[in-house]
């Protein structure tokens, strides 16, 4: 036990060591390096990889071969489809919301506003002039909107940045739905907001009608006028500026896309990108890519369909690559929220702490720009089939789940046949959760749903049968199955939870909830199976090897769900550490008081710090969200930790009318309907295996906390629950019930080691 115990603590000391000292040399070169003092931001609204894929745009294509280049999620407060939520979360740095039909009203200060001019209207909404550049209307609307939000946003931020280190500002962008202007809606102007400050300023720029030419072939009969968008940005381009050029018409055949027959969406699309192109083409000509910074980026996804858009960042010490960020901790993603701190990185600028993204950075890679391309927009493909498989994933494992209880109760309690069918199910239901990571290795977003759901449930029917086969104890498929979740969850979380990524039950790079690390719906299944898998191998083996390998179990699963460089797990630590210790102390005969429940409470808090404490130890890029929440801390802003409980508390609440709601009831049914109906099973089971009652003391710590602690809501106890439903069937199907209470001759026979119906049905009974 002593050398598994320094073996463990020299793999997290090198762990440790490679996650802290890795990209020093890498940091201290980049600071070394002159700072560039102009950067171009051009915005493709709803532009996907796979659109480029799709239709070659050359002159983007030059830019990209020199660039790193990622997919870029756009959700933020909302579903990321929204130009005003996306220039807004750009300004801020973290995530924020627009206000629709009023966050288009940007305006140079010169136009008119209905029948006031511009500048008075916003002296009267700000109290403040201003007597050139760009103003937005929306200012108070959005700043009061996100006021209300839970995510501290500071509208402007960037803005504000960049003018206090002396850098210029500029927007070029018109996305006008047509001319003439007759409703609030035709505004679309909300590029402002990217580079407004706090008072709805940017010093320089144009959005007004004049960028727009007349052309009947377009949305709306207009399109940019490439020669006077080109005119405004050589007036902007100046030394110590950063300035946005927006490619508007896409953002319009956007906005049309959903008028149209769907014959013509395709050649809209495609139009829309060859000006975009030949505006690119005009941009980069003026631009000097050996001293320049240029920035691509998608600020919202097509309103059509959910998706990524592309980034794409060109330094002078670029040569192409992949980009990730310290949000993503994963190479070909980053967020939006990563565009302003980008920026300020690149230009040398301390980023403010209210910001939550993290500056974009370069991992290497050798393919081609349309090997790049395409990588890009498969990840997309599978990101979206992903999405539309998690909507029938979780309730097709809910219902199953509640079927399977519900026959057990007739089969069990009305002495019906099908044990054996009743076991297999349990079987394949444990089986269907490590298939659903192992999915991901196939390309079934090419293959289809059929062929998808063909490999889940033909594939959970085939291991269980494979499983019920092992026939040298009855207890052994069971531990089989378990073994199945907690080894592919272990072993994934340690080489970097690449099968989280886009399995139904793992993470969406669309959704945007996490792109490292332990998912909330993996953490569920994988510290149940762990605690269920625990307790039988104590049973199993003799003690008290067995006891030391239970325990170990369960400390496994606390480290890797836990532990900053391998799950990252906030809830996961606070939820585990107590459950842990009550199940080893029931496990190991020790009386539990309440006292001690609120000691191991507090020692969970203690892990929690300890956890953060050491992710601060490591490389401020390389942080999770755990680190990130301690800089806050660190900083004295104890607001933006109350902001974040206040958010986690909202999230849950808001999660609990999904579908995993259907499990609770039922499984609070099956545990009621055997202890009051069938109190015989429970006295089978405590008899055969006397381990559960620790197993059952650690869940009933765990879901609790596992469910307070986490931000998914009831899915948490759902999917918990749905692993015990299982499990337990499995048991009362092989387990023969005890109907009336032991004499003291039987009771030393119930003692003896255990007697459990083996998988052919045929009794078996130990040797004492």
């Amino acid at each position: 036990m002593r050398r598994a115990l320094l073996v463990c603590s020299i793999a997290l000391v090198g762990a440790l060591a490679q996650s802290t000292l890795g990209p020093t040399a890498a940091t201290a070169a980049s600071s070394a390096r002159p700072r560039p003092s102009r950067v171009l931001v051009v915005s493709l609204p709803t532009l996907s990889w796979d659109d480029f894929k799709a239709h070659y745009m050359p002159n983007l294509a030059r830019l990209l071969r020199t660039s790193a280049v990622g997919d870029l999620t756009t959700r933020g407060v909302a579903s990321g489809r929204s130009l005003g939520d996306g220039y807004a979360t750009v300004g801020a740095g973290t995530r924020a919301a627009g206000v629709p039909d009023v966050d288009g009203f940007g305006f140079g200060v010169d136009e008119r506003f209905g029948s006031q001019s511009v500048s008075t209207v916003y002296r009267l909404r700000t109290g403040r002039d201003a007597k050139s550049g760009l103003v937005d209307l929306s200012l108070a609307d959005v700043a009061n909107r996100n006021d209300s939000l839970l995510y501290d946003a500071r509208i402007g931020a960037l803005g504000d940045a960049l003018a206090r280190a002396g850098y210029e500002r500029a927007v070029i962008a018109n996305a006008d739905g047509g001319a003439p202007l007759t409703t609030s809606g035709s505004y679309r102007r909300q590029a402002v907001m990217s580079l407004m400050d706090r008072y709805g300023h940017v010093p320089a720029g144009r959005v007004d009608a004049g960028l727009l030419q007349a052309d009947p072939q377009a949305p709306f009969g207009v399109r940019l006028d490439e020669q006077a968008v080109t005119a405004a940005f050589d007036a902007a381009w100046q030394p110590r500026s950063v300035v946005l050029v927006e490619a508007s018409d896409l953002a319009r055949q956007d906005q049309l896309q959903r008028s149209v027959l769907s014959t013509e969406r395709d050649p809209l699309l495609r139009r829309a990108m060859d000006a975009t192109d030949r505006l690119v083409g005009a941009l980069l000509a003026r631009v000097d890519l050996t001293r320049d910074i240029v920035m691509v980026v998608g600020p919202a996804a097509s309103s059509t369909r959910s998706g990524l858009t592309i980034a794409a960042l060109h330094t002078p010490e670029t040569h192409g690559g992949w980009l990730r960020s310290g949000t993503t901790r994963r190479a070909r993603f980053v967020q939006l929220v990563d565009v302003a701190p980008t920026i300020l990185d690149q230009l040398g600028i301390v980023r403010p702490d209210t910001m939550e993204g993290r500056p974009f950075e370069v991992a290497a890679s050798g393919a081609s720009v349309a090997s790049r391309a395409a990588s890009l927009a498969d990840v997309e493909h599978a990101a979206r089939f992903r999405d539309g498989q998690t909507t029938l994933a979780a309730p097709v494992y809910s219902w199953v789940t509640v079927l399977l209880v519900v026959a057990a109760v007739v089969v069990i309690g009305l002495g019906r046949r099908g044990r054996g069918a009743l076991a297999i199910a349990a079987l394949a239901m444990l089986a269907f959760l490590p298939l659903t990571y192992l999915a991901t290795l196939i390309p079934f977003d090419d293959l289809g749903t059929g062929p998808y759901w063909l490999f889940l449930v033909g594939g959970s029917l085939v291991v269980a049968l494979g499983l019920a086969s092992l026939r040298k104890h009855a207890l052994t498929p069971l531990m089989g199955a378990l073994g199945l979740v907690f080894a592919l969850l272990t072993v994934d979380m340690v080489v970097g939870s690449r099968l989280q990524l886009n399995a139904v039950f793992g993470y969406s790079p669309i959704q945007a909830g996490r792109f490292a690390g332990m998912g909330n719906l993996a953490y569920s299944m994988y510290s149940v199976a762990a605690f269920v898998l625990a307790g039988l191998v104590a049973h199993r083996v003799r003690p008290p090897l067995g006891r030391r390998l239970a325990i170990g179990i369960v400390v496994v699963a606390l480290l890797v769900d836990g532990l900053p460089f391998w799950g990252s797990d906030v809830g996961g630590v606070l939820s585990l550490v107590p459950a842990v210790g009550i199940f080893g102390m029931v496990l190991f005969g020790v009386r539990v008081r309440m006292r001690v429940l609120l000691g191991w409470i507090g020692g969970a808090v203690a892990a929690f710090v300890a956890v953060g404490l050491l992710d601060l130890t490591r490389p401020a890029d390389r942080r999770t969200h755990l680190g990130r929440l301690f800089e806050k801390i660190g900083a004295g802003d104890f607001g933006g930790f109350a902001t974040v409980i206040d958010r986690k508390l909202h999230e849950n609440l808001s999660a609990l009318t999904s579908i995993w709601v259907v499990l609770v009831p039922f499984t609070f049914a099956l545990l009621l309907w055997l202890a009051f109906v069938r109190p015989g099973h429970l006295r089978a089971l405590r008899s055969e295996v006397p381990e559960l009652v620790a197993v059952g003391a650690g869940l009933v710590v765990l879901v609790p906390l596992g469910f307070a602690l986490n931000d998914s809501g009831i899915a948490i106890p759902g999917m918990m629950f749905g692993v015990v439903d299982a499990a337990l069937v499995y048991l009362l199907a092989r387990t023969p019930a005890v109907e009336t209470d032991p004499t003291a001759a039987e009771l030393e026979a119930l003692t003896a080691p255990a007697r459990l119906e083996p998988a052919s049905g045929r009794a078996q009974r130990s040797s004492p």
